[in-house]
């Protein structure tokens, strides 16, 4: 059994590639691009529904509106979850030093020392 994940070989055949180059080329007569441009610009200009072309709909801004409002209060939501784990995780250190570790207790140890020892001496 092989492992040959080359996957199949790929051939060249410059008669096809001709033709679907002639197929997708770009017009080259001049009077196609104007006309395809005053197409474009006689749709630009006219306004079936009374805006112009790039004003958002009402039912489009309404939704829009509505979904930004949600956004927000999403992204708020998980800030303020975030916000209560993090304090809750401070709480809980305070509360319970079993869950510090040494080198931690030592420092806040020594750090108590220099303030009392300060107070003491107004320093």
């Amino acid at each position: 059994m092989t492992e040959d994940f080359r996957g199949p070989s790929l051939l060249r055949d410059d008669e096809l590639t001709t033709t679907l180059r002639e197929i997708y080329a770009a017009p080259v007569e001049s009077a196609y691009w104007s006309g395809l441009e005053a197409r474009i610009m006689s749709r630009v200009s006219t306004n079936d529904i009374g805006e112009a072309w790039y004003v958002v709909p009402e039912k489009w801004l309404r939704i829009g509106l509505v979904a930004a409002g949600f956004a927000v209060l999403v992204a708020g939501s998980l800030l303020m979850r975030n916000q209560t784990q993090y304090a809750r995780a401070e709480y809980e250190t305070i509360i319970d030093p079993s869950t510090i570790d040494a080198p931690t207790l030592a420092a806040r140890e020594r750090m108590a020392e220099q303030a009392t020892i300060r107070a003491l001496t107004g320093r």
